[in-house]
């Protein structure tokens, strides 16, 4: 069975181009996939869309000290989220006392799934996901008032 972190960039592209590109993927394997247009619009939304990114700590990252997580937090992963700063809100989560699979989590507010997007395959990119430091445990997102919005837009 393959991990969860494989599935992530998966699903992310996958949700990504239907809500940007109004699109559907299809012809999916291991290796590739390949996207079918769908007439529609393709312009941008003001929608604030919100992801729980759920995630359990490994052994590997348990065994480094506290110093070391630190140093790893300060050189890999804050650079990646200074980067992102203007387009996401990143807020952080332990949740080890109360979740028995998941012992953190992280919530990302945004406007622009593109910019989402990039930030996930970068912090990809680091130890956290090929020691790998964590396991992603799931992945929600959601449309804060998406409601709302939809009903002020069917009144258009």
């Amino acid at each position: 069975m393959m991990k969860a972190n494989f599935y992530l960039p998966l699903f992310i592209a996958m949700m990504l181009s239907f809500v940007n590109n109004r699109t559907i993927a299809n012809n999916y394997n291991e290796h590739s996939f390949s996207v079918l247009h769908c007439s529609g619009s393709n312009k941008t939304t003001n929608m604030k869309h919100t992801i729980l990114i759920l995630y359990r700590a490994t052994e590997y990252w348990l065994q480094l000290s506290r110093e070391e997580r630190g140093e790893f937090f300060e050189k890999e992963l804050a650079p990646i989220m200074v980067k992102y700063q203007q387009a996401l809100t990143i807020r952080l989560f332990d949740s080890e006392a109360f979740h028995a699979k998941t012992s953190d989590f992280m919530i990302v507010e945004c406007t622009d799934l593109e910019q989402y997007y990039f930030f996930i395959e970068e912090i990809r990119d680091t130890k956290l996901f090929s020691e790998p430091y964590i396991e992603l445990t799931d992945v929600i997102m959601g449309i804060e008032n998406g409601f709302k919005q939809f009903e002020e837009s069917s009144e258009k």
